[in-house]
C-alpha cells in the first residue's frame, strides 16, 4: 500500500513565523540563542531560543497558543482547499515533568477556535519529543480504516521559554550554563501538516509535499531522566522496525533529522542504535539535531524536522529524497518516521 500524502505544512519557531521563514533561516544557519532575564544558580542569565515577538511574561500555555495560532495559519490555504466541514486534529504536546505545567485545556480550545470549528480533536499524545510520531502514527491508522475521512491534521506545540519554566530547567541544572557546560538551550516551535488518504489528493488538487513511508514508535528503558548511559535499545527498535518495513525499508535513506537537543547522551544514543541499523542509514551519514538551531523546542521540533525533511532542495537535480526523523523525549518515549519527497521539482 502507497504511503500517506503530506499536502500541507504550517511553522512557527523563534527563526521564523512561517513554514517558508523558518525553513530560510534554518538553512542560512540563523539562530536566536539570547540571554534571558532568568538567572541561574550562578547569577548567570540563562540564554533560551525564543520568539521575540512574545512578551517575556507570557505563560507557557499563553506562548504556546501564540505559536499554534501563528503553525495553524500556514495550513489554512489547504484544508480550505479541500473543502471539508470537519478536519479530525492529532496533536502532539510536552510530556509531564519538565517546564511549567500546560493548561491543556485552554491551549486546545484556543487552537480549535482558531480553526473557525473546522478541527475536531480526536487525540492528544503529550509524549514530548516524540509526542508528534505518536499523533502522525494514530492518524495514519484511522485514514487507512476510514475513520478519520480523506484528510488529518498533525501538529504539536511546545515552549520551554517562560519565566517558570526556565527557573525551573535551571534549577534541575539542564540549562547549557558554567554549572553545566553538558546542558541545553530551551526552546519553542509549533507546526502542523495535512496529511491525506492515498488518492484523495488528485481530485482535491492539493500541492503533493511529501510522502510518509513509514512510522515507528517505542519506548527507552534506559531514558535520559534516569542520568544513566543509554544502551539505545527503544531507539534500535524503532529503527530496526522501519528497517525491515517493505517501504520504509526499500533502501538507504538519504538523511537523518534529529528533534534532540545538545548533550552528548543523544548522539552517542543515536551511534549505537545507527550501529546496529546500518542498513537503513545513509553514506556518508547525515544527521542533524534541531539543538543546532532552535535549542530545545521539546514536542515542537517533531513538524519543524519534517518540515526541513520536505524541502531539502538542492541536494540532487532530480530523484526521490528520503529522511528518516527522529525524535527521543527525556523520559523513554521514541519516535520516527521516514519521508519522501521528489527533487528537482
Amino acid at each position: 500500500m502507497s504511503g500517506e500524502v503530506l499536502v500541507g505544512l504550517g511553522l512557527c519557531t523563534p527563526i521564523g513565523t512561517s513554514a517558508r521563514m523558518t525553513l530560510a533561516s534554518r538553512r542560512a544557519g540563523i539562530v536566536r540563542f539570547a540571554e534571558t532575564e532568568v538567572l541561574d544558580g550562578s547569577g548567570e542569565p540563562v540564554r533560551a531560543s525564543r520568539l521575540s515577538l512574545l512578551e517575556p511574561s507570557l505563560s507557557r500555555t499563553e506562548r504556546m497558543m501564540a505559536l499554534g495560532r501563528d503553525a495553524l495559519a500556514g495550513v489554512r490555504q489547504a484544508l480550505a482547499q479541500a473543502r471539508l466541514k470537519r478536519v479530525p486534529l492529532y496533536l502532539g504536546l510536552p510530556e509531564a515533568g519538565l517546564g511549567a505545567e500546560v493548561e491543556r485545556e485552554a491551549l486546545v480550545a484556543a487552537l480549535l477556535a482558531e480553526s473557525g470549528g473546522m478541527l475536531t480533536l480526536v487525540g492528544v499524545y503529550a509524549g514530548g519529543r516524540a509526542g508528534f510520531f505518536e499523533a502522525l502514527a494514530a492518524a495514519r491508522v484511522d485514514l487507512r480504516s476510514g475513520r478519520a475521512g480523506p484528510l488529518a491534521l498533525v501538529g504539536a506545540v511546545d515552549s520551554l521559554c517562560d519565566g517558570a519554566s526556565l527557573r525551573a530547567l535551571s534549577a534541575a541544572q539542564l540549562h547549557l550554563g558554567p554549572r553545566n557546560l553538558d546542558g541545553r538551550i530551551p526552546g519553542e516551535a509549533a507546526g502542523f501538516v495535512v496529511v491525506s488518504r492515498p488518492g484523495a489528493t488528485e481530485t482535491r488538487g492539493l500541492e503533493v509535499l511529501g510522502v510518509v513511508e513509514g512510522v515507528a514508535l517505542g519506548v527507552e528503558p534506559r531514558p535520559f531522566a534516569q542520568r544513566e548511559p543509554s544502551l539505545a535499545d527503544g531507539l534500535t527498535e524503532v529503527f530496526r522496525t522501519l528497517r525491515l518495513d517493505a517501504m520504509a525499508g526499500a533502501r538507504r535513506v538519504d538523511a537523518v533529522l534529529a528533534c534532540q537537543p545538545g548533550e552528548e547522551f543523544w548522539p552517542t544514543e543515536f551511534s549505537r542504535a545507527y550501529l546496529r541499523n546500518a542498513a537503513l542509514m545513509p553514506e556518508p551519514l547525515r544527521v542533524v539535531t534541531a539543538g543546532e538551531c532552535l535549542g530545545d523546542a521539546g514536542a515542537g521540533a517533531g513538524p519543524v524536522m519534517l518540515g526541513a525533511a520536505l524541502y531539502r532542495r538542492g541536494h540532487r537535480a532530480s530523484g526521490a529524497w528520503r529522511t528518516l526523523v527522529y525524535g527521543c523525549s527525556d523520559g523513554g518515549k521514541v519516535g520516527a518516521c521516514v519521508v519522501e519527497f521528489m527533487s528537482g521539482k
